[in-house]
């Protein structure tokens, strides 16, 4: 028989009531911050309870090149997305034996639209790799 959930009560979150004084000197402090910054904790708590119990700490570097170029590439999948919608509307408010020979030239150039935008957004992928 399957093991469901029914919904209830939801679990407690950790109750945490011990508490542990720390002191640093000025320039501990100061790695500790920029560990904090570098890092994608919430808190300082959250970092220092992880180095301690796990021996462990996640660093999330926001270079601002590469948020640049990601950016970049989700600007490009919207246009991607945008022109598909587009050739998708298009077909689907004609029937295909009623396109013009100008209609048919749009939704090529919106294809090569597509293709050459992906071909961008695979190259920069490969360079960042």
């Amino acid at each position: 028989m399957e093991n469901r959930k029914k919904g209830g009560r939801p679990e407690l979150e950790i109750k945490r009531d011990k508490s542990k004084v720390l002191y640093f000197s000025k320039e501990e402090y100061e790695i500790l911050e920029k560990k904090l910054i570098e890092s994608d904790y919430q808190n300082m708590s959250e970092m220092i309870r992880e180095i301690l119990i796990n021996n462990q700490y996640r660093v999330v570097s926001f270079d601002t090149e590469s948020v640049l170029q990601r950016s970049i590439i989700i600007e490009q999948v919207r246009r991607i997305g945008n022109n598909f919608n587009q050739l998708i509307k298009s077909l689907n408010q004609r029937k295909l034996d009623s396109l013009t020979k100008n209609d048919i030239k749009s939704l090529q150039d919106n294809i090569l639209d597509i293709k050459n935008i992906y071909a961008k957004i695979e190259e920069e992928v490969r360079n960042d790799s």
